[in-house]
């Protein structure tokens, strides 16, 4: 895997890798995951025989620009900087295939790009990027770590704590949770491109939300993959069973 920087709009560097050939396939992590967790799967060395795979640090994430203010994380930031790695890459057009907090910005492109052919969502629902439930774990968050990531953002931590803060992106994870408060709600109706949603049986918010929306995701022609016996976590870890189902779908959009 070898690293290699995209300069955004504002001057944040994006770290991505490039490997195989075919049409090119854009990877998002999921929170608290970073790129190189495509290749530990080992998402990358399967898909790399009929896509040109495209694997992203989501910014203030791996090896990508540690960035602490709100405004950073403005979901039109993170999506300039998605179609500055693209342009990195030589890429007109590709697809997006994004696990949790990168399925949920995966929703954006699909929505806003005129460049993504295709999207896939997993283990996320469409409507708001912070419901109820959502909004009060990002309350509980802020509560604990705020102080946490304003000491360091003052430099009032010893370099212990430093350290510590920065390995675990305390202060990048205050930021961009209290973002993606103002990140506008992405509906079935909103999505450009063909679309698969993906959610395990044991996801039982998500899969509750499928089943009830299930007309307006029909009327917006978006694929339901519902896949037995997995949690959130393992929509992303169940390669054998997520990997046949993403492929077929995305083979299936050239």
């Amino acid at each position: 895997m070898t690293t290699q920087f995209a300069p955004s709009d504002d001057g944040t560097r994006i770290a991505y890798d490039v490997t195989g050939n075919g049409p090119a396939l854009m990877l998002l992590h999921g929170a608290g995951k970073t790129r190189k967790d495509w290749h530990e799967v080992g998402y990358v060395e399967r898909l790399k025989e009929n896509f040109n795979v495209i694997t992203v640090d989501i910014r203030g994430t791996g090896e990508s620009d540690f960035l602490t203010d709100v405004a950073d994380y403005a979901i039109e930031t993170i999506w300039a900087d998605l179609n500055a790695v693209a342009d990195a890459c030589d890429v007109q057009q590709f697809a997006v295939w994004g696990f949790s907090f990168g399925g949920n910005i995966a929703r954006y492109l699909g929505a806003w790009s005129d460049r993504v052919t295709a999207i896939v969502v997993i283990g996320v629902p469409f409507g708001p990027a912070v419901d109820e439930e959502f909004g009060r774990y990002i309350d509980e968050f802020a509560k604990k770590y705020a102080p946490l990531a304003r000491a360091y953002s003052e430099d009032a931590l010893t370099e212990k704590k430093r350290k510590s803060a920065i390995k675990g992106r305390i202060p990048v994870w205050v930021a961009c949770l209290q973002a993606m408060r103002d990140w506008p709600s992405i509906d079935p109706a909103d999505i450009r491109c063909p679309t698969m949603l993906l959610v395990g049986t044991k996801n039982k918010k998500v899969l509750s939300w499928v089943r009830q929306n299930r007309e307006a995701l029909d009327r917006a022609e978006i694929r339901i993959e519902v896949i037995e016996g997995l949690s959130h976590q393992q929509e992303f870890s169940q390669i054998d069973q997520v990997y046949p189902a993403v492929t077929s779908f995305l083979r299936g959009q050239r």
